[in-house]
């Protein structure tokens, strides 16, 4: 018997997780799909990193801002708060250090996660084109979320994942090599797409680990973003941020950190107390389709029929994973 991989998961009933997690997931990835998209808009000045970086240091202050539980896990995590709490013995701050430890060893793997994304994305999007980009990247997170899952926290992956996200990537590796077929693909850009997937798929993992562990979702992703605000600031340094003022840089950072980071990730991570990181990583799948269909219809992309035939595939995995265990159940015993 398998199980999935957040084994702290409670007991749901039938319809919970599709409706408290992975429905949230998929209305994340709808916004989500839009960034390659939006990010074309920003002016010309603007390098792709420094508009990655805008997004995060904007969304890290407003959760900053917004949630006192944040705060206070930076501060516990990185020892500003143990002084405050009582000492009685050796033996009783051990495992408390060790605690301090492993939460700030996650939160800073968390926030590197959340900073790889853009700086890798949005370059990737100006070789790849938004459609390409969108599918190499999010075809990728959920291998790496089951590597991860496989290789690192040593679990078993849930017969469900294992059933559509072979599929899914499949549907994904068809888009991208289908239109492969029909121009050059960028080599450099295939391999800064990955990054991302990579990155996404660690985060994710993390935040769950963490929200499994007890902490509320919306400190867990406060504290990361919080921490990754930081590490934004030498990359604003190098870049300039001088395109901000311009009516186009404003309104692309706003959708970027109020938006596909500040919203979603609050949303996403309350999802992740109802689904698997695992599963939840293969349902952001959507935002390959949605960054795909948005960069043929809007941007005037063109896809190959077997880049077509690609999503397809990729739709079909996720309406299967998509569906309550209960309705898989019964198909099964059906057959």
């Amino acid at each position: 018997m398998t199980v999935d991989l957040d084994v702290s998961l409670p007991t749901l009933r039938p319809h919970t997780e599709l409706v408290r997690g992975i429905l949230p997931v998929l209305l994340c990835s709808l916004l989500w799909g839009a960034v390659g998209l939006v990010s074309v808009y920003a002016p010309a000045a603007a390098s792709p990193e420094s508009v990655g970086a805008c997004g995060l240091l904007l969304a890290g202050l407003l959760m900053l801002a917004t949630r006192p539980g944040a705060r206070s896990l930076l501060l516990r995590a990185f020892g500003a708060a143990a002084p405050k709490q009582a000492v009685t013995s050796r033996r009783d701050t051990t495992p408390r250090c060790e605690s301090f430890a492993r939460e700030r060893g996650l939160i800073v793997l968390g926030s590197f996660g959340l900073l790889c994304y853009p700086l890798a994305f949005l370059p990737a999007v100006r070789l790849l084109g938004v459609a390409l980009a969108t599918a190499v990247t999010l075809g990728s997170a959920p291998l790496f979320a089951g590597l991860i899952a496989r290789f690192v926290q040593r679990r078993a992956l849930g017969r469900r994942w294992l059933q559509c996200a072979p599929p899914a990537v499949a549907g994904t590796v068809m888009l991208v090599a289908g239109d492969g077929s029909a121009h050059s693909v960028s080599a450099l850009g295939v391999v800064l797409a990955l990054i991302p997937g990579l990155s996404y798929a660690t985060a994710s993992t993390v935040a769950s680990v963490m929200i499994g562990s007890g902490h509320a979702s919306k400190d867990v992703y406060g504290a990361m973003f919080g921490t990754c605000a930081l590490w934004c600031l030498p990359v604003l340094a190098v870049g300039g941020i001088g395109w901000l003022f311009a009516a186009r840089g404003m309104g692309v950072v706003l959708f970027f950190g109020c938006v596909t980071n500040f919203l979603c990730y609050t949303v996403f991570g309350n999802a992740l107390r109802y689904t698997s990181a695992a599963t939840a990583t293969t349902v952001t799948l959507a935002e390959g389709a949605v960054g795909t269909l948005l960069g043929v219809f809007v941007h005037g992309e063109r896809l190959a029929p077997a880049a077509w035939s690609g999503l397809v595939l990729l739709a079909v995995a996720l309406l299967l994973l998509s569906l309550p265990k209960r309705a898989m159940r019964e198909k099964r015993t059906e057959r």
